[in-house]
């Protein structure tokens, strides 16, 4: 090979499933190519002030005002004047992302989020860069926001969503059903007594994973007691991520002895807690469900905010590979349920899963960019 790759991914913070997307692609091209690969966040491109704003208001407004943040999501989808906004913002920050690109000159740009699609898009009309650029959409739906005839190639999750890019002139070859792209370690075989002698976990125990997302939105503290309330013995793993005021509040949780809990915070290894797990009780956030769905792990979704969290859920419940409480005591009833009552039931939702996950997602999608944008 003359000269190596060069891909260069563009991402967002907003939730962690947009960066996760791009490390699992990122990671093939690397492996199978010997690519070039750098990864950058599009708030870089901003001041850091107005970066920060922005993420803390996003954060704010899910935890306080989560009808509200529905309802604008809809008004993205639906309103004119939020396609008029969308062109104010990449007018002003677009800018600030050509330098960088012309710098990096890749062969390729890959957008995991919308808002670095829509400043690419921009740069890209107004022919200020002449870069192949395609778009992974990272949910089970595909919002306004990221549709741009500008871009060359699209990514998604399922055959609903290319129908939806086909009514803004996106036509199906320009765009391709590959599922959501996870790392590579969730498509590989794994023995469950092997990994529960790894993690040091018992045998022949109901195993209850719970994950808080990557906002961090999920209560589980209440989670925890709730399970403490159920009668066979459980072990709980509480997986925090960057939410410390939470793990140090796990800590202090005591719970019956015929209950083991353990915490963590960030971590690297969630395939093999997934691999170790009964049910999976999380928001319903892209990534995360489709990791869950690549390891045949049913999911119990919790409370999902309106917006994308209801669009993936009810993607989710039509496909029966998940259930929904939208209170405590309706998580309870699904717990013994499934359980309990009716295991049956758990085995059918495993199954389900395990139809719809995609572990091979991100080479397919590496293979497809490689082979349509790298001459050799």
């Amino acid at each position: 090979m003359d000269r190596p790759f060069k891909v260069l991914f563009i991402t967002a913070p907003i939730g962690s499933g947009h960066i996760r997307a791009a490390q699992a692609v990122s990671r093939v091209f690397r492996l199978k190519y010997q690519a070039d690969v750098q990864i950058v966040n599009v708030f870089d491109f901003f001041s850091p002030w107005l970066g920060n704003t922005i993420l803390k208001m996003y954060l704010k407004l899910l935890a306080v005002f989560p009808q509200i943040y529905g309802r604008m999501y809809q008004w993205g989808n639906d309103g004119s004047l939020a396609l008029f906004g969308r062109e104010v913002i990449s007018y002003f920050l677009a800018r600030r992302m050509k330098h960088f690109i012309s710098a990096c000159n890749p062969a390729v740009i890959v957008c995991t989020h919308a808002t670095p699609a829509g400043l690419v898009a921009r740069l890209l009309h107004r022919q200020e860069i002449h870069i192949p650029s395609v778009a992974i959409i990272t949910d089970f739906v595909v919002h306004r926001l990221w549709v741009y005839p500008e871009l060359d190639y699209y990514f998604v999750a399922r055959s609903k969503m290319q129908e939806y890019l086909q009514q803004y002139g996106i036509g199906p070859a320009k765009s391709q059903t590959t599922g959501i792209p996870v790392d590579l370690v969730f498509g590989q075989p794994f023995d469950r007594q092997q990994m529960e002698e790894k993690l040091q976990f018992a045998h022949n125990i109901k195993t209850i994973l719970i994950m808080g997302g990557g906002a961090g939105m999920l209560p589980i503290d209440e989670i925890i007691a709730l399970c403490d309330t159920l009668d066979i013995p459980l072990q709980i793993i509480a997986v925090t991520g960057n939410n410390t005021k939470m793990y140090e509040k796990l800590r202090r949780i005591p719970l019956a002895p015929q209950h083991h809990l353990r915490i963590e915070g960030f971590v690297d290894n969630v395939h093999e807690f997934m691999a170790a797990a009964d049910v999976l009780i999380s928001k319903p956030g892209g990534m995360s469900s489709a990791e869950a769905l690549s390891r045949g792990l049913p999911m119990l979704i919790y409370h999902p905010i309106p917006g994308q969290e209801q669009a993936n859920t009810q993607y989710l419940l039509e496909q029966k590979a998940a259930l929904r409480a939208d209170s405590l005591s309706e998580l309870k009833s699904l717990l013994i349920d499934l359980l309990v009552q009716h295991p049956e039931r758990l085995i059918f939702l495993k199954q389900q899963a395990l139809g719809l996950g995609h572990p091979a997602a991100a080479e397919v999608i590496a293979d497809r960019i490689y082979s349509d944008f790298f001459s050799g």
